[in-house]
């Protein structure tokens, strides 16, 4: 007989969020324990066992970034919480809990992760991050009832520029500013609707609005068989960033290659209504 798992305290700054999905809780469950699945919808890489006191690595290579996790708990088709500890780094124990419930012939996901400091000079870095699990959840409940199971290939295009989040924000959203940069006609509405953009070379994108946050937005692109994200996060102190990201299923990595390629110019332009030169006339 399998012991359940302890119920953690969780400090700090805590994010919590939810999902709900047709897919099962075992689906869901193994969508973030199985280190192959979660490569298909959130990490570039990950290994580990989902086994209580094991260590669990994502890796996300295009940022450089490898996040080793104690894993802390392990119950199948219910929970999966990791944990994670960096002396001399500045930052509380982080604890990362997925917990999973059948409801009403729904699959309810419930998001916790806390350990962030609750000094003011760290809001930025939270609420990117409160925004990250957003978008990122969004696409996790498309992956699941789209594309379980099936891997990812992805481009990403990003550019520093110097922004406030509520003037970026209209250009991931109506067309007159997307115009600016991306489209030649459409404009994006609210979660759950349909949309239709025309990019500038006449092809379409369209779909539905999965997530919308004061920071970020991301689509599904039903043509391409992708997600589509318009990001903007700060990176290191005093630097932000914009962007797309294109998480792809079915696509050979050459077509995604190609897309980036597409999108750079696209980036490039966003970037340049940011440039210091144009931040006045923003």
């Amino acid at each position: 007989m399998t012991t359940p798992s302890p119920k953690f305290e969780h400090g700090g700054r805590i994010i919590r969020d939810e999902i709900r999905t047709t897919a099962s809780p075992q689906q869901v469950w193994e969508a973030w324990s199985d280190p192959v699945k979660i490569a298909q919808w959130f990490t570039d890489r990950a290994e580990g066992k989902p086994e209580v006191g094991t260590t669990f690595t994502w890796f996300f290579d295009k940022f450089g970034y490898v996040l080793p996790y104690t894993v802390v708990a392990a119950d199948p088709g219910t929970r999966f919480a990791l944990k994670w500890d960096q002396p001399g780094s500045g930052y509380p124990p982080g604890l990362l809990e997925i917990t999973i419930h059948r409801e009403c012939g729904e699959t309810r996901l419930e998001l916790v992760n806390s350990g962030f400091k609750e000094s003011a000079d760290w809001n930025d870095e939270y609420e990117g991050i409160v925004s990250g699990w957003r978008m990122s959840l969004a696409i996790l409940k498309h992956y699941l009832e789209n594309h379980f199971g099936q891997p990812k290939s992805q481009f990403m295009v990003l550019r520093p520029a110097q922004f406030e989040y509520d003037v970026l924000r209209p250009y991931f959203l109506r067309e007159e500013k997307l115009a600016q940069w991306l489209t030649h006609a459409g404009g994006v509405g609210k979660v759950g609707e349909r949309y239709q953009l025309v990019l500038r070379d006449s092809s379409k994108m369209s779909g539905r609005v999965l997530a919308v946050t004061p920071r970020e937005v991301t689509l599904s692109w039903e043509e391409m068989r992708a997600t589509f994200e318009m990001k903007a996060f700060a990176f290191g102190p005093g630097k932000r960033m914009v962007g797309v990201r294109g998480l792809c299923w079915g696509m050979e990595p050459a077509r995604a290659q190609q897309l980036e390629n597409e999108m750079t110019p696209a980036v490039e332009r966003l970037a340049a209504v940011f440039a210091p030169s144009a931040s006045a006339a923003s």
